[in-house]
């Protein structure tokens, strides 16, 4: 089974560095563009599943990719970011000083204010990932399209990484990772 990882393309919000976590908002003109380019790139492969979020970004994307049957999974949206969305981080560290320090002393479990806390996140990824894992694995290609922190959790869970290695992989928007599980490992990152 191989397992294509995509980052949703790219939103106002993004194009601000603002926070976006659970705000639902649409793909941009460049989001758009990026999406019809990589499915130029993913247009060799023959796609027998497309998992997304909920969220209209990721939704939108994985339209533009494929046509193919997809399936929507609400733990699979981006980590709450409660009143911190919708802002960079320079207003984040202005307007919420406290909440801020305490995310960047201890990121596992700081409280976002009216959000939810990375270990709750983490929980509601994995244990959707693990009870859809097997499902997957007499498929020959899946491709999932999600966000940062969601494809940053996948990864840790095909590395069998700790959790303290979630900042170690990146995905860039218009860009395409493959897994082979045979192999178990990367046979492309970000192309």
């Amino acid at each position: 089974m191989q397992l294509i990882l995509v980052r949703h393309g790219e939103t106002e919000m993004n194009k601000r560095k603002q926070y976006g976590g659970q705000t639902d908002v649409s793909l941009n003109d460049t989001g758009k563009i990026q999406m019809q380019q990589l499915k130029e790139k993913l247009a060799s492969y023959s796609l027998d599943l497309v998992v997304t979020s909920d969220l209209k970004r990721v939704k939108e994307s994985a339209a533009i990719l494929s046509d193919t049957k997809v399936v929507h999974f609400s733990e699979l949206n981006e980590l709450n970011f409660g009143d911190f969305e919708g802002h960079t981080y320079q207003e984040i560290n202005a307007l919420f000083p406290v909440a801020w320090e305490a995310y960047c002393h201890d990121w596992q479990t700081a409280d976002f204010p009216n959000g939810e806390n990375f270990s709750l996140f983490y929980k509601r990824v994995m244990e959707k990932i693990e009870a859809e894992w097997s499902n997957w694995q007499n498929l020959n290609t899946v491709l999932i399209v999600g966000h940062l922190g969601v494809l940053r959790l996948i990864t840790l869970f095909l590395q069998k990484k700790q959790i303290t290695q979630y900042w170690d992989a990146d995905f860039k928007q218009g860009c395409y990772s493959l897994w082979d599980n045979d192999s178990a490992r990367f046979l492309i990152l970000n192309k």
